[in-house]
C-alpha cells in the first residue's frame, strides 16, 4: 500500500452512515487486508464526499458451480482460475465507517452524513492518505464502541499505519496510539491490555 491505487477494488453493494459493504472480484482479494484503510469516492470524482473505513471482515459465499466443483472427482486447475475469474458471486468486504472528507477539504473522523451510493468505486488509500487520516486518534473512539472485532480492527489498522511512516518514527507512532487507546479503555483493563499486547512490537 505504499503507493496510490488507481483502480478501485470494489464497488458499493449497501451502505449505512456507519459502514458499507462493497464487493470485489476474487482475483482482487490479494489487494485486501483486515484493518486496511479504504475510501468510498463519489462517481463525480470531486474529493469532497469521500468516505473512509476500515475493512473488519472478507466474505466469500459460494455459487452452484462452486458447489458442483466441490463434488466433481477431478478439478484441473484451469477450471479454478476460471471460476476464480469469472464467477458470479463477489467477494463481499465489511467496512467501518470512521470518517469522511469534508467540504473544507479537512478529513473529520466522525460518521458521515450520508453514505456512499450503490456502485461508488472503493479504492485502497495510499500511504499518504493513511498518514492523513491516521496523524489524530479520533477515530478510535468509533471503532471501540462498534459492533465488530474492535481490538484486533484497530490494532492491525495502527501497524499498517506505522508501517507508511520512516522507521524511526514508527514506534514513537505507536507509542502515542497506546497512550490514546489507554485513555479510552481506562475502565476496561482486559480490552486494554489486549490491545496494547497487539500493538506494541514483540521485541520491545
Amino acid at each position: 500500500m505504499a503507493n496510490a491505487v488507481d483502480e478501485p477494488i470494489g464497488r458499493v453493494l449497501r451502505a449505512s452512515t456507519q459502514g458499507f459493504s462493497a464487493g470485489a472480484r476474487v482475483h482482487q482479494i490479494d489487494t485486501l487486508a483486515f484493518g486496511m484503510l479504504v475510501r468510498a469516492q463519489p462517481r463525480n470524482e470531486e474529493a469532497q464526499g469521500a468516505v473512509y473505513g476500515l475493512l473488519y471482515d472478507i466474505h466469500i459465499d459460494d455459487d452452484p458451480l462452486v458447489r458442483e466443483l466441490v463434488l466433481a472427482d477431478t478439478t484441473s486447475e484451469e477450471m479454478i482460475r476460471d471460476q476464480h475469474y469469472h464467477r458470479l458471486v463477489p467477494v463481499e468486504m465489511s467496512i467501518l465507517s470512521i470518517g469522511f472528507r469534508a467540504y473544507d477539504g479537512q478529513i473529520r473522523h466522525a460518521l458521515p452524513p450520508r453514505p456512499p451510493l450503490s456502485l461508488d468505486p472503493v479504492y485502497v488509500c495510499s500511504s499518504e492518505e493513511i498518514r492523513e487520516v491516521t496523524s489524530r486518534f479520533d477515530y478510535f473512539r468509533l471503532v471501540l464502541t462498534s459492533q465488530v472485532p474492535s481490538e484486533q480492527l484497530l490494532a492491525a489498522n495502527l501497524l499498517i499505519a506505522a508501517g507508511t511512516l520512516p522507521e524511526n518514527e514508527q514506534y514513537d507512532f505507536l507509542v502515542r496510539a497506546g497512550r490514546e487507546v489507554a485513555r479510552l479503555l481506562g475502565g476496561d483493563m482486559a480490552r486494554l491490555d489486549n490491545l496494547l499486547r497487539l500493538i506494541y512490537p514483540s521485541t520491545q
